[in-house]
Protein backbone atom coordinates (compact mmCIF):
# COMPACT_ATOMS: atom_id res chain seq x y z
CA UNK A 1 0.00 0.00 0.00
CA UNK A 2 2.87 2.37 0.83
CA UNK A 3 4.44 1.74 -2.58
CA UNK A 4 1.19 2.68 -4.33
CA UNK A 5 0.87 5.82 -2.23
CA UNK A 6 4.49 6.74 -2.96
CA UNK A 7 3.87 6.34 -6.68
CA UNK A 8 0.85 8.65 -6.69
CA UNK A 9 2.61 11.26 -4.55
CA UNK A 10 5.63 11.29 -6.86
CA UNK A 11 3.36 11.30 -9.92
CA UNK A 12 1.34 14.25 -8.61
CA UNK A 13 4.29 16.41 -7.53
CA UNK A 14 6.35 15.53 -10.61
CA UNK A 15 3.41 16.05 -12.93
CA UNK A 16 2.56 19.37 -11.30
CA UNK A 17 6.17 20.45 -11.71
CA UNK A 18 6.23 19.60 -15.40
CA UNK A 19 2.96 21.43 -16.05
CA UNK A 20 3.88 24.60 -14.13
CA UNK A 21 7.24 24.64 -15.89
CA UNK A 22 5.48 24.44 -19.26
CA UNK A 23 3.17 27.26 -18.13
CA UNK A 24 6.06 29.52 -17.14
CA UNK A 25 8.11 28.57 -20.22
CA UNK A 26 5.30 29.11 -22.74
CA UNK A 27 6.99 32.14 -24.30
CA UNK A 28 10.47 30.62 -24.29
CA UNK A 29 9.07 27.39 -25.74
CA UNK A 30 7.51 29.36 -28.59
CA UNK A 31 11.12 29.80 -29.74
CA UNK A 32 12.92 26.72 -28.41
CA UNK A 33 10.20 24.08 -28.63
CA UNK A 34 7.14 25.32 -30.55
CA UNK A 35 5.75 21.77 -30.64
CA UNK A 36 5.02 21.80 -26.88
CA UNK A 37 1.28 21.69 -25.95
CA UNK A 38 0.85 25.35 -24.89
CA UNK A 39 2.70 27.04 -27.80
CA UNK A 40 0.95 24.63 -30.16
CA UNK A 41 -2.44 25.67 -28.75
CA UNK A 42 -3.45 22.23 -27.53
CA UNK A 43 -3.98 23.53 -24.01
CA UNK A 44 -4.63 27.04 -22.71
CA UNK A 45 -2.19 28.59 -20.20
CA UNK A 46 -4.93 29.00 -17.58
CA UNK A 47 -5.90 25.34 -17.90
CA UNK A 48 -2.26 24.31 -17.42
CA UNK A 49 -1.98 26.48 -14.30
CA UNK A 50 -5.14 24.99 -12.77
CA UNK A 51 -3.99 21.46 -13.58
CA UNK A 52 -0.61 22.05 -11.92
CA UNK A 53 -2.23 23.43 -8.76
CA UNK A 54 -4.58 20.44 -8.59
CA UNK A 55 -1.70 18.00 -8.97
CA UNK A 56 0.43 19.75 -6.36
CA UNK A 57 -2.43 19.91 -3.87
CA UNK A 58 -3.34 16.25 -4.23
CA UNK A 59 0.31 15.21 -3.89
CA UNK A 60 0.91 17.28 -0.77
CA UNK A 61 -2.29 16.12 0.94
CA UNK A 62 -1.52 12.49 0.15
CA UNK A 63 2.02 12.92 1.51
CA UNK A 64 0.76 14.43 4.78
CA UNK A 65 -1.66 11.53 5.10
CA UNK A 66 1.37 9.23 5.32
CA UNK A 67 3.47 11.25 7.76
CA UNK A 68 4.43 14.80 8.73
CA UNK A 69 7.98 14.30 7.41
CA UNK A 70 6.75 13.08 4.02
CA UNK A 71 4.29 15.95 3.83
CA UNK A 72 6.96 18.54 4.63
CA UNK A 73 9.31 17.12 2.00
CA UNK A 74 6.53 17.19 -0.60
CA UNK A 75 5.66 20.77 0.37
CA UNK A 76 9.32 21.85 0.19
CA UNK A 77 9.69 20.21 -3.23
CA UNK A 78 6.58 21.99 -4.49
CA UNK A 79 7.85 25.37 -3.29
CA UNK A 80 11.21 24.78 -4.95
CA UNK A 81 9.54 23.81 -8.22
CA UNK A 82 7.43 26.98 -8.14
CA UNK A 83 10.44 29.16 -7.38
CA UNK A 84 12.45 27.48 -10.11
CA UNK A 85 9.72 27.85 -12.71
CA UNK A 86 8.97 31.50 -11.90
CA UNK A 87 12.42 32.94 -11.22
CA UNK A 88 15.28 30.68 -10.15
CA UNK A 89 15.84 29.27 -13.63
CA UNK A 90 16.98 32.74 -14.69
CA UNK A 91 19.66 32.86 -11.98
CA UNK A 92 23.08 31.63 -13.11
CA UNK A 93 23.70 28.01 -11.99
CA UNK A 94 21.04 28.17 -9.25
CA UNK A 95 18.27 26.89 -11.51
CA UNK A 96 20.43 24.00 -12.73
CA UNK A 97 21.38 23.05 -9.16
CA UNK A 98 17.76 23.22 -7.97
CA UNK A 99 16.57 20.82 -10.68
CA UNK A 100 19.40 18.39 -9.95
CA UNK A 101 18.69 18.63 -6.22
CA UNK A 102 14.98 17.93 -6.70
CA UNK A 103 15.83 14.73 -8.59
CA UNK A 104 18.08 13.61 -5.75
CA UNK A 105 15.43 14.62 -3.21
CA UNK A 106 12.92 12.30 -4.90
CA UNK A 107 15.17 9.34 -4.07
CA UNK A 108 15.64 10.46 -0.48
CA UNK A 109 11.90 10.96 -0.22
CA UNK A 110 11.27 7.41 -1.38
CA UNK A 111 13.65 6.17 1.30
CA UNK A 112 11.54 7.82 4.01
CA UNK A 113 9.00 5.08 3.32
CA UNK A 114 11.64 2.51 4.37
CA UNK A 115 15.07 3.65 5.57
CA UNK A 116 17.97 5.88 4.60
CA UNK A 117 21.17 3.96 3.82
CA UNK A 118 24.54 4.57 2.21
CA UNK A 119 23.08 3.05 -0.97
CA UNK A 120 20.34 5.69 -0.99
CA UNK A 121 22.95 8.41 -0.50
CA UNK A 122 24.99 7.08 -3.42
CA UNK A 123 21.94 6.86 -5.69
CA UNK A 124 20.96 10.42 -4.71
CA UNK A 125 24.44 11.76 -5.47
CA UNK A 126 24.39 9.89 -8.78
CA UNK A 127 21.01 11.40 -9.70
CA UNK A 128 22.20 14.88 -8.72
CA UNK A 129 25.35 14.76 -10.85
CA UNK A 130 23.58 13.09 -13.77
CA UNK A 131 20.89 15.75 -13.96
CA UNK A 132 23.34 18.59 -13.39
CA UNK A 133 25.40 17.44 -16.38
CA UNK A 134 22.25 17.06 -18.43
CA UNK A 135 21.09 20.56 -17.43
CA UNK A 136 24.28 22.07 -18.89
CA UNK A 137 23.65 20.27 -22.18
CA UNK A 138 20.06 21.54 -22.15
CA UNK A 139 21.53 25.04 -22.03
CA UNK A 140 23.01 24.36 -25.49
CA UNK A 141 19.66 22.98 -26.66
CA UNK A 142 17.73 26.05 -25.47
CA UNK A 143 20.32 28.78 -26.00
CA UNK A 144 18.37 30.91 -28.50
CA UNK A 145 15.18 31.14 -26.44
CA UNK A 146 17.15 31.58 -23.21
CA UNK A 147 19.03 34.52 -24.72
CA UNK A 148 15.79 36.15 -25.83
CA UNK A 149 14.23 35.93 -22.35
CA UNK A 150 17.26 36.64 -20.19
CA UNK A 151 17.82 33.17 -18.75
CA UNK A 152 21.42 33.09 -17.51
CA UNK A 153 22.82 29.69 -18.42
CA UNK A 154 26.46 28.81 -19.03
CA UNK A 155 25.69 28.52 -22.75
CA UNK A 156 24.19 32.02 -22.83
CA UNK A 157 26.87 33.75 -20.74
CA UNK A 158 30.00 31.88 -21.79
CA UNK A 159 29.05 30.04 -24.96
CA UNK A 160 27.92 26.55 -25.90
CA UNK A 161 31.47 25.20 -25.96
CA UNK A 162 32.00 26.11 -22.30
CA UNK A 163 28.66 24.56 -21.40
CA UNK A 164 29.65 21.37 -23.22
CA UNK A 165 33.03 21.14 -21.49
CA UNK A 166 31.41 21.74 -18.11
CA UNK A 167 28.98 18.92 -18.80
CA UNK A 168 31.85 16.63 -19.81
CA UNK A 169 33.56 17.35 -16.48
CA UNK A 170 30.42 16.52 -14.51
CA UNK A 171 29.80 13.29 -16.41
CA UNK A 172 33.45 12.27 -16.03
CA UNK A 173 33.06 12.54 -12.25
CA UNK A 174 29.83 10.56 -12.54
CA UNK A 175 31.46 7.74 -14.48
CA UNK A 176 34.20 7.48 -11.86
CA UNK A 177 31.56 7.51 -9.12
CA UNK A 178 29.64 4.70 -10.83
CA UNK A 179 32.70 2.43 -10.56
CA UNK A 180 33.36 3.09 -6.87
CA UNK A 181 30.52 0.88 -5.48
CA UNK A 182 31.95 -2.11 -7.37
CA UNK A 183 35.32 -1.62 -5.69
CA UNK A 184 34.32 -0.42 -2.22
CA UNK A 185 30.88 -1.97 -1.64
CA UNK A 186 31.15 -5.15 -3.70
CA UNK A 187 28.18 -4.37 -5.93
CA UNK A 188 27.27 -7.37 -8.07
CA UNK A 189 27.17 -8.28 -11.74
CA UNK A 190 23.71 -6.78 -12.36
CA UNK A 191 24.88 -3.36 -11.18
CA UNK A 192 28.12 -3.63 -13.13
CA UNK A 193 26.38 -4.44 -16.43
CA UNK A 194 23.84 -1.63 -16.06
CA UNK A 195 26.49 0.86 -14.96
CA UNK A 196 28.63 0.04 -17.99
CA UNK A 197 25.58 0.39 -20.25
CA UNK A 198 24.70 3.81 -18.79
CA UNK A 199 28.30 5.00 -19.07
CA UNK A 200 28.27 3.95 -22.72
CA UNK A 201 25.09 5.99 -23.32
CA UNK A 202 26.66 8.98 -21.57
CA UNK A 203 29.72 8.82 -23.83
CA UNK A 204 27.59 8.44 -26.98
CA UNK A 205 25.41 11.39 -25.89
CA UNK A 206 28.43 13.61 -25.31
CA UNK A 207 29.84 12.65 -28.70
CA UNK A 208 26.50 13.62 -30.22
CA UNK A 209 26.46 16.99 -28.42
CA UNK A 210 30.07 17.89 -29.24
CA UNK A 211 28.89 19.57 -32.49
CA UNK A 212 27.36 22.27 -30.24
CA UNK A 213 24.25 22.32 -32.42
CA UNK A 214 20.93 22.76 -30.61
CA UNK A 215 19.38 19.84 -32.52
CA UNK A 216 22.20 17.48 -31.50
CA UNK A 217 22.06 18.67 -27.90
CA UNK A 218 18.32 17.91 -27.91
CA UNK A 219 18.98 14.35 -29.11
CA UNK A 220 21.71 13.93 -26.50
CA UNK A 221 19.54 15.09 -23.60
CA UNK A 222 16.74 12.78 -24.70
CA UNK A 223 19.13 9.84 -24.73
CA UNK A 224 20.32 10.80 -21.26
CA UNK A 225 16.77 11.07 -19.95
CA UNK A 226 16.22 7.42 -20.78
CA UNK A 227 19.63 6.38 -19.46
CA UNK A 228 19.17 7.90 -16.00
CA UNK A 229 16.45 5.37 -15.17
CA UNK A 230 18.80 2.51 -16.03
CA UNK A 231 21.44 4.09 -13.83
CA UNK A 232 19.14 4.35 -10.84
CA UNK A 233 17.82 0.85 -11.49
CA UNK A 234 21.41 -0.37 -11.26
CA UNK A 235 21.55 0.75 -7.63
CA UNK A 236 18.29 -1.07 -6.98
CA UNK A 237 19.70 -4.30 -8.37
CA UNK A 238 23.15 -4.06 -6.78
CA UNK A 239 22.53 -6.98 -4.41
CA UNK A 240 20.46 -9.17 -6.71
CA UNK A 241 23.34 -11.28 -7.93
Amino acid sequence: MSAIKLFFIAFSIGGGGNVINDYCDRYVDSINKPWRPIPLGLIKPREALIASLALFTSGILLAFSHSIICGLIALAATILVFLYSYSLKKVFLIGNIVIAFLTALAIIYGATFSQLTVHVALASLYAFLFNLGREFLKGIEDVEGDKAFGIATIAVLYGSRTAFHTSVCIFTILIVLSVMPIITLSYGIAYTILALFVNFIIIVSLLRARTLKASDALKATRMLKAAVFAGLFAFLLHSSF
